[in-house]
């Protein structure tokens, strides 16, 4: 079932084809270790890159490990990186998370660059979505902050934008696939986490089908802004 999701998801938002080289970001918890397999099973090409953050200790280094050997089972090109994770936030005076993110999409660029990768593949799911909405919404923002993440953004492509974490879970189980569980998901220090533990279930009350309903938004939203971009520009 998510199989036949994920390739008419793919091919639906045209995100990428067997004549891509892609580089799947794997950190090897749930997320990315299912949208590594359903790669595989789809025999795209594809090679694997971890960031090590450094920031969980023996925990960080069992994760690159963890993917290294995953990349080994899918006999697919491997590529890692440490960062100081840490000293960089502290140096440019930003959040842990937003220090993160930096390192590694610039990290991710300089080897699509290197490498002549035509796609970056990063395993967000319709959950993230929902989440970075009610983030973006909550900080303020504008329409285009509410059409939540682009499916195709330049070279990054989300294969997974469609699938819930229950269903990515669900799939991980009945194939047997194992994975990592990052500990610091379970704790409400980060704002998403706030989001994910403490509003969505709330919502979720309110409306069980929730992330169906997302989806649908999702789309509504993101052609009326298009219309609106569209009339601005010619403007």
């Amino acid at each position: 079932m998510l199989l036949r999701q994920f390739k008419r998801f793919v091919s639906d938002n045209n995100l990428f084809d067997n004549t891509h080289s892609l580089l799947a970001t794997v950190s090897g918890g749930a997320d990315s270790s299912v949208m590594l397999h359903l790669l595989a099973k789809c025999k795209f090409k594809v090679a694997v890159a971890h960031c090590n953050f450094k920031l969980r200790g023996a925990d960080s280094d069992g994760d690159e490990d963890f993917v290294r050997q995953l990349a080994e089972r899918y006999q697919m090109p491997f590529f890692s990186i440490r960062f100081d994770t840490l000293a960089y936030a502290d140096e440019h005076k930003i959040s842990v998370e937003m220090g993160a993110r930096e390192l590694r999409y610039n990290w991710f660029a300089k080897l699509a660059d290197e490498h002549h990768f035509d796609r970056i593949l990063t395993a967000h799911h319709l959950n993230d979505n929902i989440e970075t909405a009610l983030l973006n919404l909550c900080r303020g923002t504008g329409i285009n902050g509410l059409t939540g993440i682009a499916p195709l953004n330049g070279i990054i492509a989300r294969p997974l934008l469609f699938a819930t974490r229950e269903q990515i879970e669900e799939y991980a189980r009945l194939n047997k696939l194992s994975f990592r569980t990052d500990i610091t998901n379970l704790s409400d220090d980060y704002q998403r986490n706030i989001v994910r533990h403490q509003i969505v279930p709330v919502m979720k009350q309110i409306n069980p089908a929730l992330e169906d309903r997302m989806l649908k938004n999702f789309k509504h939203i993101r052609q009326a802004s298009d219309i609106y971009n569209w009339y601005v520009d010619k403007a």
